[in-house]
């Protein structure tokens, strides 16, 4: 917090840290009072964490954290509201948090917006190699293999229908769609990162509002009508 240049931008990562702090109680209390259960941080968050937390470079934090980890959180909160309408306190819940998120992510962009054009080729490629791991660690974490582990199910089973169920190919995919444009935005989605991204199907987030522009992340159509089926079926 001390490295970030300006007051301003001090200031706002005090705030989000409390803010944070709010979030992770109320769903810690959700998930251990009202279900019953809750599930340790995933091996590949805790390695993306750790590199973002340690590494002294401020831009390098705001990119990890602001655009990286909580603009797939921010896809994610919305994906949960999809499933689950029918839950008004995690929609209530969900909802408040990602009025929180938004405005993380949006000062995120703001306030890195013009570090990048500034930056040597040098300096330029070690962001991107930092895009690149990060988004393939964020991309096997949502495998979900604790949950199976913890399930006793088949992990090599169940792992691989997470990596080819349509379903899964398009939430995994729709946690990207904030992550995309606002990298567009920031000049990062270059050539290297364009590359990876088009082997993943996240390219097609390319031309959406980035988060000054559009606060919450919009689900595919096509994820929404299999949503639809999927609740028609199991309530037949």
């Amino acid at each position: 917090m001390l490295a970030a240049p300006q007051e301003e931008a001090k200031w706002y990562a005090a705030n989000q840290v409390a803010d944070e702090a709010r979030h992770v109680e109320v769903y810690h209390r959700y998930l251990t009072e009202k279900l019953g259960r809750s599930f340790e941080v995933n091996p590949e968050l805790r390695v993306l964490l750790d590199q973002i937390i340690a590494d002294s470079r401020w831009d390098m934090t705001y990119l990890g954290m602001q655009i990286m980890v909580e603009g797939l959180a921010l896809a994610a909160f919305g994906m949960m509201r999809l499933q689950m309408p029918d839950e008004p306190l995690i929609q209530d819940i969900t909802t408040r948090i990602m009025g929180d998120e938004s405005r993380h992510v949006a000062f995120g962009v703001l306030a890195l917006e013009e570090i990048y054009r500034e930056m040597s080729a040098a300096e330029l490629r070690e962001r991107e190699d930092f895009i690149i791991e990060a988004t393939y660690l964020m991309r096997d974490r949502l495998l979900m293999q604790q949950v199976y582990e913890r399930m006793g199910w088949d992990v090599d089973v169940w792992v691989g229908w997470a990596m080819e169920t349509p379903f899964m190919k398009g939430f995994r995919q729709m946690l990207f769609s904030k992550i995309v444009p606002n990298l567009r935005r920031l000049g990062l989605l270059t050539p290297r990162v364009c590359e990876e991204y088009g082997k993943l199907g996240l390219l097609r987030f390319e031309n959406l509002k980035d988060s000054t522009e559009e606060a919450e992340p919009m689900a595919p159509a096509e994820l929404v009508q299999l949503l639809a089926q999927l609740r028609e079926s199991a309530a037949a």
